[in-house]
């Protein structure tokens, strides 16, 4: 069963038709009292093609279960109010990334649970408990957004609700409220309502799914990846929330009040032997630094290319992944917690060529390592503040040296947090070749 996931109460059928429903497969009659399970969901680098859309339809089809479209993404949020008075928001004229889930109507009850889609509507969001305890947000307060063309779009908080049940989603929210916001690119679809997961790995492999470039199958009761990042909701506990804002020119700039707080005061040395000098965030500079003392105690001093890194490369460049309009992604390095090194030989979409020793040191002091992404990215270390490499995963490059559990069994699994993993990091960190 997945994690957190809810029941929906009653009988009915997904309907395509209406605006909610428009791009929802049609699927057999099905009792919605029943769990809603396992979940799988399967994405692309950008918007979901048509291919990834009909694929998963017939996948789901062959095991009696049901595909939708769905859309996630970032947008600003400008304040948080009750009644009068203010409870959160970043300086005047500046915003904070909150990300999102939407599916139609129609699903949302069988992904997330009948209480979510309970109090949903065309002014409501549910919101993620964890997001929720760092706002200081109750419900029926009202998120002010920032849509896609730049307007504010008031919506009541009609729900908050534990991050195991709606996953690394900061707000959950149906299709009526996507348009509203201007969320109108379908970003994934989610298969769900099938009770036998070797049988639907045999259909998404039957229709092609699981061996397209830059597509991605993320399914609920998968093992944790030594290499999956931070959410955005967790990101923002551990290092602050970033206040960021548009420039004229459509770049991405910060507040100078977050970067004095949050940055290191230019460029440091990170280490006498392996000289990088970068600009990062200072909760993660002592973890860069080990890393680095390791790698030059191992020998393996001469595997970074520190001219590359201190030109090409480094840690803090503010940057937006941009999805449509001022939908998207803050970069990982906008927070200052990625390094990039080596960038001419492990450009984004490449085969990655770090030395692989260099990424277990990497991992054992916190950082997953981007060679893994969806579309590859050697260069990329992204800190995650945890040690990475007792992982036992199969790795497609640089796998942990650690056997695996004789039944492959797991305590954790991705639950509801399969819908956004990997999401926010990996949609497009560098989005030119070096």
């Amino acid at each position: 069963m997945g994690v957190g996931l809810a029941s929906l109460l009653g009988v009915g059928v997904v309907v395509a038709g209406s605006i909610d429903t428009a791009a929802t497969v049609t699927a057999p009659a099905q009792r919605l009292d029943e769990p809603v399970g396992d979940l799988a969901v399967v994405f692309d680098v950008g918007d979901v093609d048509r291919f990834v859309v009909e694929a998963s339809d017939r996948a789901a089809r062959r095991v009696g279960g049901t595909s939708t479209v769905g859309r996630t993404g970032s947008l600003g949020m400008r304040r948080i109010t009750r009644g009068q008075s203010t409870v959160h928001a970043p300086p005047d004229g500046w915003l904070i990334p909150m990300v999102y889930t939407s599916l139609p109507r129609g699903s949302i009850g069988r992904v997330f649970g009948a209480d979510v889609s309970a109090v949903l509507g065309p002014d409501a969001v549910v919101m993620n408990e964890l997001t929720a305890g760092q706002t200081g947000t109750l419900v029926g307060d009202v998120v002010v957004m920032q849509a896609a063309d730049g307007s504010a779009v008031p919506l009541t908080v009609t729900g908050i609700r534990p991050y195991d049940q709606v996953g690394s989603a900061e707000l959950v929210f149906t299709f009526d409220v996507a348009e509203r916001l201007g969320a109108t690119a379908d970003t994934r679809t989610v298969i769900y309502g099938f009770d036998d997961r070797v049988s639907l790995d045999d259909a998404l492999s039957a229709e092609a799914l699981t061996g397209r470039t830059d597509t991605k199958v993320n399914r609920s009761w998968d093992s944790p990846d030594p290499d999956d990042t931070l959410s955005t909701a967790r990101t923002k506990v551990a290092l602050g929330e970033p206040w960021y804002r548009f420039a004229a020119d459509g770049s991405v700039e910060m507040h100078p009040t977050w970067k004095a707080t949050n940055l290191t005061d230019g460029r440091v040395l990170l280490d006498p032997t392996i000289r990088i000098r970068v600009q990062c965030h200072v909760e993660v500079v002592d973890d860069l630094r080990a890393a680095l003392a390791d790698v030059a105690a191992a020998g393996l001093a001469s595997e970074i290319d520190v001219a590359n890194a201190n030109s090409a490369g480094g840690c803090y460049v503010p940057r937006f992944s941009r999805v449509s309009g001022q939908i998207g992604f803050l970069s990982r390095h906008t927070y200052g917690m990625a390094l990039d090194t080596n960038t001419g030989s492990n450009c984004e979409g490449c085969r990655p060529t770090m030395n692989c020793d260099v990424v277990r040191i990497f991992r054992r002091h916190g950082f997953a390592w981007g060679g893994n992404f969806r579309r590859p990215d050697g260069m990329h270390f992204e800190w995650v503040g945890q040690p990475r490499d007792q992982i036992a995963y199969p790795s497609t490059f640089c796998r942990n040296l650690i056997a695996a559990s004789p039944d492959g069994a797991s305590a954790d699994r991705l639950g509801a947090s399969a819908l956004l993993a990997g999401d926010e990091a990996m949609s497009s960190e560098h989005p030119a070749s070096p």
